[in-house]
């Protein structure tokens, strides 16, 4: 109970800050290297505070071989001037998905690694605060926290050595920070 009254407290305050200020609900789609797809929510609560959650997305294909990173995030965003420039804040659940068929045998061989992600942000929302139609670009650190592997080779001994380098790729795939560019963010704020 007195977490919810906190929280109620928190909003309550974090609104009143806002008065007069562009609030609202709103949506963007974005694209960068290395997700390709990205679609968004998020929160203006004024021209400082805004929360957000976002789906990012990287799917490649080549013949019977098939690469799939996925990341949905969540976190803050802080605009310290009151204007476009911000810094930001979240977590993250990445997946990587990489599989390939054997054109002999039929049979997959696939690698998976899930790993929950610290990410660091900063860009520029031009327009947001004034509600409506906004731009922005922005680059995120994106760092692992922990990192699970799961390889599947059908037939193929654990002991055998393309087995192992597999595994140690995928693993360190897992504990590896990289950069996130977003070139291009159009959204809207209701």
């Amino acid at each position: 109970m007195s977490r919810i009254i906190l929280l109620a407290a928190l909003l309550f305050s974090v609104q009143s800050f806002a008065a007069g200020k562009a609030t609202g609900f709103g949506l963007s789609v974005g694209t960068g290297i290395p997700f390709l797809g990205q679609v968004g929510a998020n929160y203006q609560f004024s021209d400082k505070i805004n929360f957000y959650g976002t789906y990012n997305i990287l799917s490649l294909d080549s013949g019977s071989a098939k690469v799939e990173l996925a990341m949905p995030e969540v976190g803050v965003l802080y605009h310290p001037f009151s204007g476009a420039f911000f810094i930001g804040a979240g977590l993250g659940q990445e997946t990587l998905e990489v599989s390939a068929t054997d054109a002999d045998t039929s049979q997959e061989v696939r690698a998976d690694v899930d790993a929950m992600t610290a990410i660091a942000k900063l860009g520029w929302m031009w327009g947001a605060a004034n509600g409506g139609f906004w731009f922005g670009l922005d680059v995120a650190y994106i760092s692992p926290l922990n990192s699970d592997v799961t390889v599947t080779a059908p037939g193929v001994p654990t002991s055998d050595p393309d087995y192992q380098d597999t595994v140690d790729a995928a693993e360190k795939f897992g504990e590896s920070a990289y950069i996130n560019f977003t070139f291009a963010r159009i959204g809207y704020i209701f």
